[in-house]
């Protein structure tokens, strides 16, 4: 009987592992194309039948390539832009930190409002702005778009950033709103009795003991500015506010798709979330998984 079970034990471990196995491979197989494709050569890439699993002659050209004479390839011809991923590098970087700071300063101050304060109407706007949460994009980019030709912020990083942190912003203020009601009420009670007010609780015993709060918003709000596709291909149309996310399709043409160049593009687009991840994995995982036990 000890036998069975726990030969039944380790079937069911062995399925587990394997069933991981096929998952994990799944998921990374593309990954490792786009690194392999980026390291190889274009005679290699159409070769016929494809057959690499690693280039024959690894190369890191296109990487050096992108950055020096990179090239744009959607109007159908050969367009030499130097400063192609530089710009759309510059801009991926202002355009996510910077809405990543105004969400998390404006979600900070809504979410100790709503967590610890009172005032009239104080549900009714919050389950307002909850309601926002699953409203999605697409609902309201005609009158969106409208709005921002009248305002002149279309193809503008300034547009693009008030655009993301007004989507965000519902998102982050429940994080926050849940990491304030997380303190200890009696620490803010005991700090008001020696005189502290409002302001001075929120900056010398709020904002320490939400650090960990603070992060996942700024980290969740700037990899999701920085994976978006959908809103810089609508509201951006040049050079001067085009992110990663777009630039990428620039190397498929008419007649023409230069797979080493986008291959490098692609890999230096996934580095920063890769390693911001990486290395704030336990914050995205608070922040993500916030209210799941309550």
């Amino acid at each position: 009987m000890n036998l069975s079970l726990r030969a039944q034990e380790r079937l069911r471990l062995g399925f587990i592992y394997v069933l991981c196995a096929i998952v994990m491979i799944w998921a990374l197989a593309p990954i490792y194309w786009v690194a392999v494709s980026s390291i190889s050569t274009r005679r290699e890439l159409y070769a016929q039948p494809y057959k690499i699993w690693f280039p024959s002659e690894p190369t890191f050209e296109s990487y050096h390539t992108i950055f020096t004479q990179g090239a744009k390839f959607r109007d159908g011809t050969f367009s030499p832009t130097a400063h192609l991923m530089s710009a759309g590098l510059r801009n991926s970087l202002v355009i996510s930190v910077a809405s990543a700071a105004v969400v998390t300063l404006l979600a900070t101050g809504a979410g100790y409002a709503f967590a610890r304060m009172e005032f009239r109407g104080k549900n009714a706007i919050f389950l307002l702005i909850m309601l926002m949460l699953p409203l999605p994009i697409w609902v309201s980019l005609i009158a969106l778009f409208f709005i921002m030709s009248r305002l002149e912020l279309v193809d503008s990083l300034l547009g693009l950033v008030l655009i993301f942190v007004t989507l965000l912003l519902p998102l982050a203020v429940w994080m926050m709103t849940t990491f304030v009601r997380d303190i200890p009420a009696e620490i803010q009670d005991a700090a008001r009795v020696d005189g502290a007010d409002r302001w001075r609780i929120l900056y010398s015993i709020v904002l320490p003991l939400a650090r960990p709060g603070l992060v996942a918003v700024f980290l969740v709000a700037m990899l999701t500015t920085w994976n978006n596709f959908l809103i810089p291909l609508i509201f951006s149309r040049t050079d001067d506010s085009q992110p990663l996310t777009i630039v990428l399709t620039l190397f498929i043409g008419q007649y023409e798709v230069a797979w080493e160049d986008m291959s490098a593009a692609a890999v230096v687009t996934m580095l920063p979330p890769f390693l911001m991840a990486l290395f704030f994995q336990r914050y995205l995982v608070r922040g993500l998984t916030m209210g799941a036990v309550k």
